[in-house]
């Protein structure tokens, strides 16, 4: 349904994306915003939200389950504003039967997830959270990042650009694995493909960068006995992708180190912080540039999929009755 004007309603969830001029795009093309704004809405929130709506604009960090999907009278598409898809929109098999179309942003924040990762590996190498305010060491003989062996895991828009900045920075000994092997960039940026043991057992610094495609825990206690004595394991990826189990236990024994971008268990936080580091919450991707692509690219997507048009963004086009 839309309203007695004809217009089509927009629901969009939380604040950080969808700038004014957005919502005032929306509304040029005859569309009507309404904001859910909460960063994180329930279930029944969702539920509740989704009623009456022709388009949801997926701006928090809310999982849009197979019943917010059977709530949507009237849903015909869904805009996720990062890449991971698979993770927040669950009910997108849902979503397909009943025709609705799911996009996503792939790109708008890859720049910023690269500059974290690479950022983090500059702190966590020269051991910056031991050595100032937030530790007790006033004096430490650090390794340089520029000559660790340093290997991506996935190597997509995020692992590319993390590739090229570390070139960029002087870093030598790069290596890569992803499910697919990319000559080209092997031949642009440099950088050498290893199968993924063998780039566990060659790398002083891992860096991961693999969709949720890969599978919860698909770096386990078995990949990490591989990482050499001291290795540094850098996770901006989805939470989950390390086994938190086996990670416990190697950075409790301090054999490995880590940072990661998301919140851990309570028990992660009693580990030193020349050993672990962790972010409050995820944040990796947000940066004002990165926010603002993201919202341009949602926003585009959501007015070509609510007039008819064909959109590059829709991800399950292909599975698509139309």
């Amino acid at each position: 349904m839309s309203t007695s004007t004809g217009k089509k309603k927009v629901l969009v969830t939380d604040s950080l994306f969808i700038f004014q001029e957005h919502v005032d795009k929306l509304e040029a093309a005859d569309c009507v915003v309404e904001r859910l704004d909460k960063p994180a809405a329930s279930e029944e929130e969702l539920i509740e939200a989704i009623k009456g709506k022709q388009g949801y604009i997926l701006g928090g960090i809310e999982h849009v389950t197979e019943k917010v999907i059977a709530a949507a009278d009237c849903l015909e598409a869904l805009v996720f504003t990062g890449t991971d898809w698979l993770h927040f929109v669950p009910g997108h098999e849902e979503a397909t039967r009943r025709g609705i179309a799911v996009s996503n942003c792939p790109g708008a924040n890859a720049m910023a997830v690269a500059e974290f990762a690479v950022m983090l590996m500059l702190a966590m190498q020269r051991n910056i959270f031991a050595l100032g305010r937030t530790g007790d060491k006033s004096f430490q003989t650090c390794k340089s990042l520029l000559t660790a062996r340093i290997g991506i895991i996935g190597l997509g828009t995020i692992g590319a650009a993390v590739a090229r900045m570390l070139k960029g920075l002087g870093a030598t000994d790069i290596s890569y694995w992803s499910n697919r092997r990319k000559p080209d960039l092997e031949r642009e940026i440099g950088i050498q493909f290893k199968d993924l043991h063998d780039l566990l057992r060659h790398s002083d610094v891992i860096s991961l960068h693999a969709s949720k495609a890969a599978g919860a825990g698909y770096i386990g206690a078995k990949e990490l006995a591989l990482l050499p004595d001291g290795a540094l394991i850098i996770d901006t990826s989805f939470h989950g992708a390390i086994n938190k189990e086996a990670l416990f236990s190697e950075l409790h024994k301090k054999r490995l180190r880590a940072a990661v971008d998301h919140l851990p268990g309570d028990d992660f936080k009693t580990l030193p912080a020349d050993t672990f580091f962790y972010s409050n919450e995820s944040t990796a991707y947000n940066t004002f540039e990165a926010n603002k692509r993201a919202s341009d690219i949602a926003t585009s997507s959501m007015i070509n999929l609510l007039s008819g048009k064909a959109d590059k963004f829709v991800v399950n086009a292909h599975k698509l009755k139309v």
